[in-house]
């Protein structure tokens, strides 16, 4: 758990050419305008499939005509994002608790206002490896030694945020509760990935590192070596991938940037 939690965008310099940018962001946090990127970008990269914008669609449509819902669904859920969120929802300083996940949904709609390439660094659903990794992720989730483990998340979690609190900071601009949002967000997600295997996660990571690279590529071929791609990623994630990436990571071919022309509501 050597993650650190920077509030500062961190740029990943392809060797091929252009840059990466990441964001960090934490789940349903909505950012004040100060701590939103300064830097232009060409194109997005979301840690997310085609599968799940369609969610996120659904999810606003639904905020739409009952405001809430989403939130209250994730609540009744349970497990580790009903602990996370049950403790955000006290920052008074912190606007929390929506859905679509704003950060990433905000960026979305920038790329299709003007026009940008957006890329999905998780596979489609007829990539067969990719379905076999999802399927033995699926495996070890529901594993009994995994399921035994469920009552007592509440004070696993309580354990790794005291750890996380050790890696967070306020930043330099915005709320200070944003700090135990921050350690909150880790915490929830170091509680997610121990139900996986280290070889599983690092397969996981390893493919999309190697896809951020091929969108990379496809981004570079349109706008040239000085080309910036912003990802929007939980801020607890971005070390680890930024590891991969300089450990030559090799890229995916055949991952091509969609683009429309929707206007931004």
């Amino acid at each position: 758990m050597d993650a650190v939690l920077s509030w500062e965008d961190q740029v990943w310099m392809d060797p091929d050419g252009g840059r990466i940018l990441f964001h960090g962001v934490l789940p349903t946090v909505v950012y004040p305008q100060v701590m939103r990127p300064r830097a232009s970008w060409d194109g997005l990269a979301l840690l997310a499939g085609e599968e799940d914008i369609d969610a996120w669609e659904f999810e606003e449509a639904s905020e739409k005509e009952s405001a809430g819902i989403n939130l209250t669904e994730a609540m009744l859920g349970g497990g580790a994002t009903q602990l996370y969120l049950e403790r955000l929802m006290l920052l008074d300083d912190v606007t929390a608790g929506r859905f679509p996940d704003p950060e990433p949904w905000r960026m979305l709609r920038v790329a299709k206002k003007h026009d940008r390439p957006v890329y999905h660094l998780e596979p489609p659903m007829d990539d067969e490896d990719w379905v076999d990794h999802l399927e033995r992720e699926a495996d070890q989730l529901t594993r009994w030694r995994t399921l035994l483990k469920i009552p007592r998340q509440g004070r696993r979690f309580s354990k790794l945020l005291k750890v996380a609190k050790g890696y967070s900071s306020s930043p330099s601009d915005g709320p200070m509760e944003l700090q135990v949002a921050s350690a909150l967000a880790a915490s929830w997600w170091w509680l997610l990935e121990e139900s996986l295997s280290p070889e599983l996660r690092l397969e996981r990571d390893q493919r999309i590192a190697s896809r951020l690279r091929g969108a990379m590529a496809d981004l570079r071929s349109r706008f040239g070596t000085e080309a910036t791609l912003m990802v929007p990623s939980l801020q607890v994630r971005i070390t680890e991938l930024v590891e991969i990436l300089d450990s030559g990571v090799e890229p995916e071919t055949a991952i091509d940037g969609t683009s429309s022309d929707e206007e931004e509501e």
